[in-house]
């Protein structure tokens, strides 16, 4: 169910300001590569939250989870772009869909960082174990 919830999210964001920036760059590349270099923020995004649950925390789900925290300030640029541009004047045929897009992609920005702030949190993290010094002896007493 919650892997549901993600990619129809995933989607949905991808529909704000990543799909405004795409129908603006289509005339002058193509829809395949202005389709993957737009698409691919949200998806490293769905990677990340994908991994936030693991349980074995290893370097390559941490690294996903930080690829897609990186890349969510991304996709927040193009969401708050594309509102600059229709704050502006610009009118779009399909703008509904952008506001629907913008909205559920910047809620679901919020949930990621606050979801990858609390697992970078969490006990156990390899990545924030650090020894520690101590004046206590080594053997149990």
């Amino acid at each position: 169910m919650r892997e549901a919830v993600l990619k129809i999210a995933a989607l949905f964001s991808y529909c704000g300001g990543p799909l405004f920036i795409a129908d603006l760059l289509k005339p002058r590349f193509g829809v395949v590569p202005v389709f993957l270099i737009t698409f691919l923020p949200v998806g490293l995004m769905v990677v990340g939250a994908l991994c936030l649950d693991f349980e074995t925390r290893d370097r390559w789900s941490l690294a996903a989870v930080r690829a897609g925290r990186k890349s969510l300030y991304i996709v927040l640029g193009t969401h708050f772009y594309a509102l600059w541009c229709f704050a502006g004047g610009m009118r779009v045929p399909d703008q509904s869909l952008h506001y629907l897009g913008i909205g559920v992609g910047v809620l679901w920005s919020i949930a990621y960082l606050r979801a990858a702030r609390r697992s970078a949190a969490a006990p156990g993290d390899p990545a924030r174990a650090r020894d520690r010094l101590s004046n206590e002896p080594i053997e149990p007493s």
